[in-house]
């Protein structure tokens, strides 16, 4: 459901300003966030069509309108690196209609609280991809104006059919 959804979203054109993409640990929220950036800048007839300059460039992490946010040298994102990305965003895109700012680590109370102010008012051309596996842990006021798409793990049955489909000559080990 979740896919088709945002295929027609797609089709249409018509993205919102904020996701959060949740889910467990290699549920797939990198990859997500990966395809929907790819879908937002996508110059092809169908979104994302993963072969126009764009989506290659999203593909490949060298697309200068979308920005990965993180601070590697601590647990959540420091506030300051929240706001620095924040007064970016002002920055009209590059070459892109959109400029995405996707967040893969947690982030904590206060750079969730700088984030707010773009997310009540964001420029036309602003999104935001934030990622998380406990959305329980935003603030109330954050998880408001987002768009949730919520992702699962997959069942043992559905990952192994598929893994001997994608390796047929691999034995399964207990």
């Amino acid at each position: 459901r979740l896919k088709e959804n945002l295929r027609v979203s797609a089709q249409r054109g018509r993205f919102s300003h904020f996701y959060l993409i949740s889910g467990p640990a290699g549920s797939g929220k990198r990859t997500l966030a990966r395809l929907l950036s790819a879908a937002i800048l996508c110059e092809g007839a169908e979104k994302p069509c993963l072969t126009c300059p764009a989506c290659r460039k999203v593909l490949a992490d060298t697309h200068p309108d979308l920005i990965t946010v993180t601070d590697p040298e601590h647990k959540t994102v420091a506030v300051r690196i929240v706001r620095d990305a924040r007064a970016d965003m002002y920055v009209m895109p590059n070459e892109g209609s959109r400029k995405i700012y996707v967040f893969p680590q947690e982030l904590g109370i206060e750079g969730q609280n700088a984030l707010l102010k773009v997310l009540e008012e964001p420029p036309s051309y602003g999104a935001f991809l934030l990622l998380a596996d406990n959305p329980e842990k935003l603030l109330p006021t954050v998880r408001s104006r987002c768009v949730e798409l919520r992702l699962t793990g997959l069942s043992d049955d559905v990952m192994e059919k598929e893994l001997s489909q994608r390796f047929p000559g691999r034995q399964r080990e207990e």
